[in-house]
């Protein structure tokens, strides 16, 4: 059977289990096996570069964010701009309150700057973003490069509903086994000579 779209997915899944009556609930151990996925993975494939103006003391960071990797202030030449946790932001913005931001830390949802910007300046920020979620999108990068761990992670999140099923191990062994290699994959492919080419979404 094929697994290149949610759909197919879906059919597999139930496909597996066999059970008529958990035919509903598998779109909700899709979305459990997503959000096991963006717990775990933090791959090129995930990382996008994207710009945004500030003006203000926050901006708000991607809706599809996950971890931040680079922030850098684009003037000419570009300004890296350094992490500092909250409290020493606070520290440093309480005895320079305005001008060209050099500083961030994150807060809740937002990328918070010190100084506060003084006129309107572009970031540009790189970022793993997560993985697209099949609810809203028939495929996805992850589902075409790896059907194999969305199946088998899929069908391990199904185990509040099997109970003692005995391929619940099986199952999840393989995924863990799977997201494993593919981590390692990445790795190497890091270290041998490729470039890591992050994709450009404006936010």
């Amino acid at each position: 059977m094929a697994l290149g779209t949610y759909s197919e997915l879906q059919l597999s899944v139930a496909d597996f289990l066999n059970r008529s009556d958990l035919t509903a609930v598998i779109p909700d151990v899709i979305t459990l096996a997503e959000a096991e996925f963006n717990r775990e993975l933090r791959v090129r494939e995930m990382s996008v570069r994207t710009r945004a103006p500030i003006d203000t003391q926050y901006v708000k960071l991607p809706d599809d964010y996950l971890s931040l990797t680079n922030v850098d202030l684009v003037t000419d030449p570009i300004t890296p701009m350094q992490f500092l946790d909250p409290e020493s932001l606070d520290e440093y913005r309480s005895n320079h309150k305005t001008g060209k931001p050099i500083y961030y830390s994150i807060l809740q949802n937002n990328l918070e700057f010190a100084p506060v910007p003084d006129a309107e300046y572009i970031i540009e920020i790189v970022y793993y973003q997560k993985v697209p979620a099949l609810a809203t999108n028939p495929t996805s990068w992850l589902l075409s490069a790896h059907p194999d761990l969305y199946l088998n992670a899929t069908l391990a999140q199904s185990a509040p509903y099997l109970q003692n099923d005995e391929r619940i191990p099986t199952w999840a062994g393989r995924a863990q086994m799977i997201m494993e290699q593919i981590k390692t994959s990445d790795e190497q492919a890091r270290f041998s000579g490729s470039t890591l080419r992050p994709s450009f979404n404006p936010y």
